[in-house]
């Protein structure tokens, strides 16, 4: 049985972090843990010049799936370019969290600075679940409250409820809570108060999904562009077509929030990435005023090689949300320009021989392709390249349909449906915007309509890139940059 953090010493530590460190995967410019476990984002803010990310965390980087024994981390950052490893933060020492932590929300709530998680106790062998939390003074830490934001879960609803979102509407503090009622269907039940002390139970809300998953998991509610965005995390959806494919689905709803009645009238469910390894986003407003989203680039029970080498898991980039009608659009957040080296450029037509692009290549970098002309069936891109490996993006421009492939992308990821992620556009594919970093990829489509993510774990000098078409020619406009942190 793995050692708890606090049996560690601080050698074995130092030797723990240094394997991280040394680990021919270790990310460039992404979030991940000096070393273990890195879990979802569960409390990202920005409050007084800085960034705050809070994501559970373990010591062990044996995982398949976020533990039952788990602590809450803290990174800080000015820019959202390079973070800052701040500690452990919450951990299970209190009468109310003993057995277990789930993250939740950080927020500001009036003039206090709060962050909110769940916590398990075992009593008389019985699980007792309990929505916890405690304000972060001027150091940094946080100093739990001593008692219980809300003590049992409503009637009417089973025992899983976790991942508490806090905010203030119109002066009131209202949570929103990821649960599940006792027919095993997902909802989420709202409390509301004049502060986080006296919170009641104002019912679930209503979104007119009576049969959609059985848990939804940690909530998100906010507005943007005059609209209403209700973010929530679903388990339990079966896949058809190219929808749903990852074991758990992150999504978001846009709508019009009616507070009396709890009512959400809103547009359909879409999945916020179609590519393999996103779950669980948490938000932020940034400096700017920009909604600012940053996901787990994982999947729960997915085995990655980085195990072996001591930390496992990492963040997607920062993305900036926008609405464009019932669609959110995702863009990396401008700040990333800031690592950008010289930029290559090039333009021209690719057709139905292999075109070896000599200039564009390496393992870190951005890559833009505008698509100035198709005339082709089929359009093939294949990055990271070399003898053994290629990570494949395929473009069918008849069923206008967009495959990422990782096939070939390296040592081989355990436990996932399939090695192929497709995404169906409801327009032709005209631009892309990928970044990549050391062991994934991070595709933008369409100006970001649409996103695929994923980790990919290749040889050294797989850095080639390459393009190729079926039945035609198409012509484009190539611009990459190097990025490096600086």
């Amino acid at each position: 049985m793995p050692k708890k953090l606090e049996e560690i010493s601080r050698a074995e530590i130092d030797d723990l972090i240094q394997a991280a460190e040394d680990s021919k995967w270790k990310q460039v410019y992404h979030v991940q843990p000096p070393f273990g476990f890195l879990g979802a984002p569960t409390g990202f803010n920005y409050i007084n010049g800085i960034y705050h990310l809070f994501y559970e965390w373990s010591s062990d980087s044996s995982l398949t799936e976020t533990p039952d024994s788990k602590y809450i981390y803290h990174a800080t950052s000015k820019d959202l370019v390079t973070f800052r490893s701040e500690g452990v933060k919450v951990r299970p020492d209190s009468l109310y969290d003993s057995a277990n932590i789930f993250g939740g929300s950080l927020s500001k709530v009036f003039n206090e600075i709060s962050y909110f998680y769940t916590g398990e106790r075992l009593k008389s062998d019985e699980l007792i679940t309990a929505q916890l939390g405690g304000y972060m003074n001027t150091d940094g830490k946080i100093q739990k409250y001593a008692s219980p934001l809300v003590r049992n879960n409503a009637p009417g609803y089973t025992e899983y409820f976790r991942n508490p979102y806090v905010t203030v509407i119109d002066r009131e503090v209202v949570m929103f809570i990821g649960t599940m009622n006792r027919e095993e269907f997902g909802r989420v039940l709202i409390y509301r108060g004049p502060s986080v002390e006296n919170l009641k139970f104002d019912g679930e809300l209503d979104t007119g999904y009576k049969v959609f998953g059985h848990l939804w998991e940690q909530p998100e509610f906010f507005d943007l562009d005059m609209d209403s965005v209700f973010i929530f995390n679903v388990r339990g959806l079966d896949k058809f077509d190219t929808h749903f494919w990852n074991i758990y689905q992150s999504g978001y709803m846009i709508g019009d929030f009616e507070r009396r009645g709890n009512y959400f009238i809103h547009d359909e469910f879409y999945e916020f990435d179609g590519g393999f390894d996103f779950y669980r986003p948490a938000t932020a407003v940034d400096e700017d005023g920009n909604r600012v989203l940053i996901a787990w680039m994982a999947a729960e029970e997915s085995a990655y090689p980085l195990a072996a080498e001591g930390t496992l898991n990492a963040m997607t980039i920062p993305r900036i949300l926008s609405i464009d009608e019932d669609r959110i659009r995702q863009l990396p957040h401008p700040n990333l320009e800031k690592m950008r080296g010289e930029a290559i450029t090039a333009e021209g037509y690719f057709r139905e021989y292999p075109t070896k692009l000599t200039a564009f290549y390496g393992e870190v970098y951005e890559l833009i392709i505008d698509i100035l002309e198709n005339n082709a069936s089929t359009l093939h891109i294949y990055m990271r390249k070399n003898t053994r490996h290629e990570t494949k993006l395929v473009y069918d421009s008849e069923q206008r349909i967009l495959t990422l492939d990782r096939t070939f992308s390296g040592e081989e990821i355990q436990n996932v449906d399939g090695l192929k992620r497709r995404i169906k556009l409801e327009e032709n594919l005209q631009n892309l915007r990928i970044y990549m970093d050391r062991s994934s990829i991070e595709v933008f489509i369409n100006d970001g309509k649409y996103t695929m993510t994923a980790r990919i774990f290749p040889s050294d000098k797989a850095e080639g890139l390459e393009m190729v078409t079926e039945f035609g020619d198409c012509r484009v406009q190539l611009t990459q940059y190097p990025l490096e942190v600086k």
